[in-house]
């Protein structure tokens, strides 16, 4: 079989908040269509509920720990200069690599693309990669790709829907129009007029993004390429509200994944098992008939994606982590079907929250909300089939010590084989 293409399109601070998990509101016409004709992964989590922490697992195969990306580019983290990059280790098997829109990890690792051939100058370096601009771009270099001896990997990173979420004066008078309809605001957060008219502006960024991605989805149509291509549609981690990005919480960790592969995935499927997004470059590796480097952490799913929701589970629990956004954090969970257990390695309050968060509207109407402003006990454990909102801590039930030492023990095996040294003490902030 002929190895195919490769499509990923990352959004920002996106979660599951898209029309094929539920959400009506979010208008989302193409991804409902690229929905359509994917596999569905109901239970898919990234390894941090930070930007360039999640995205390093993305294209590294390992966890931030393990890679270097403690913290945000921005400030200054930065991968381990020995790092095996998705895009170099497909380079090196035959394929073409380029990026278009936002990378968010830090500069060098440009490299890893093939810089110096006119065929990706297109590549936007720019930090940004507002959907408007990017899926313009990737669009064009989709349709005007020709070569038919060497397979493509191109990574398109789009803006949205990060805040500020309405860029432009149209956007912020879209989001005026719907902030009357009817707005479905997550359980999790308060139902009152400011969260509600950021959730209107939201979904303004939603159709900004499902826009984009039927633009480079046409253009891929276009180019003939269509049937030859695997489309990865996801997110770097939840949505931009108190307890969601920058917390272990599944609305800080789960997002939504659609993968398509005509004639290879089967269309309007599901997958209910667990899948973290550290799996995913052994996944593309594995389809693309390329080596596996062995300090890959990660494990291939793509027996699932062949074979549809009937296909074994690939893991029983995922874990997560959070060291550094903008403050010190340092934070790890265990998550199986059943069960999160989080252990919390500092004192801190319960949400540490983003300063774009802390002064949204939302976290600014919830100000004697005790949820926030409380103290973080050393160790939170959650039944999730009774608790989704993870609301009942349950670590300190005398019922719970079996479940507890199963979970605690789980989560020292998985720092301890994966080197996390944060089990040797805290983590010093970075410095250059």
């Amino acid at each position: 079989m002929k190895r195919p293409n490769i499509l990923v399109i990352i959004s920002h601070d996106l979660g599951c908040h898209i029309g094929p998990y539920g959400q009506a509101m979010a208008r989302c016409h193409n991804l409902n269509r690229l929905a359509d004709e994917s596999m569905r992964f109901d239970s898919h989590f990234v390894t941090s509920p930070g930007c360039s922490q999640s995205r390093s697992s993305l294209v590294t195969g390992r966890y931030p720990h393990a890679n270097g990306q403690f913290g945000l580019a921005n400030c200054g983290w930065k991968l381990n200069d020995d790092e095996l990059l998705l895009p170099s280790v497909l380079r090196q098997a035959g394929y073409h690599s380029a990026l278009i829109g936002i990378w968010h990890l830090h500069a060098w690792t440009l490299s890893a693309f093939n810089t110096v051939s006119h065929d990706v100058s297109v590549l936007d370096r720019s930090p940004e990669g507002f959907t408007e601009v990017a899926a313009p771009r990737a669009a064009d270099w989709l349709k005007n790709y020709k070569s038919e001896s060497q397979p493509f990997y191109l990574h398109v990173g789009l803006w949205e829907a990060h805040r500020p979420f309405c860029g432009n004066e149209v956007h912020q008078q879209e989001a005026a129009r719907i902030e009357d309809a009817e707005i479905d605001v997550p359980n999790y957060l308060p139902d009152n007029t400011p969260t509600r008219r950021e959730f209107a502006e939201l979904h303004q960024s939603i159709s900004v993004i499902d826009k984009g991605v039927g633009q480079i989805l046409d253009a891929l149509e276009e180019s003939g390429l269509a049937n030859d291509t695997i489309v990865l549609f996801t997110a770097d981690h939840g949505l931009p509200f108190p307890r969601a990005k920058g917390t272990l919480y599944d609305p800080g960790i789960q997002v939504a994944l659609l993968a398509r592969w005509p004639g290879v995935i089967p269309a309007r499927s599901q997958h209910a098992g667990l899948t973290s997004n550290v799996d995913v470059m052994p996944t593309l590796l594995e389809l693309a008939e390329a080596p596996i480097p062995e300090r890959v952490q990660g494990r291939s799913f793509s027996n699932a994606l062949r074979s549809g929701a009937g296909a074994g589970a690939v893991r029983d629990t995922v874990f997560a982590e959070k060291t550094y956004h903008e403050h010190y954090d340092p934070i790890r969970c265990a998550r199986s079907q059943t069960h999160k257990y989080i252990r919390n390695f500092a004192e801190r309050p319960m949400l540490v929250l983003p300063s774009d968060i802390y002064n949204s509207p939302t976290r600014v109407s919830m100000t004697e909300d005790e949820s926030i402003w409380s103290s973080r006990p050393d160790e939170e454990l959650y039944d999730l089939a009774a608790d989704p909102l993870e609301e009942n801590n349950l670590a300190s039930d005398a019922a719970q010590l079996e479940t507890m030492s199963k979970y605690r023990n789980a989560l020292e095996a998985w720092m301890t084989e994966t080197g996390d040294p944060l089990l040797n003490g805290p983590i010093p902030r970075q410095t250059t």
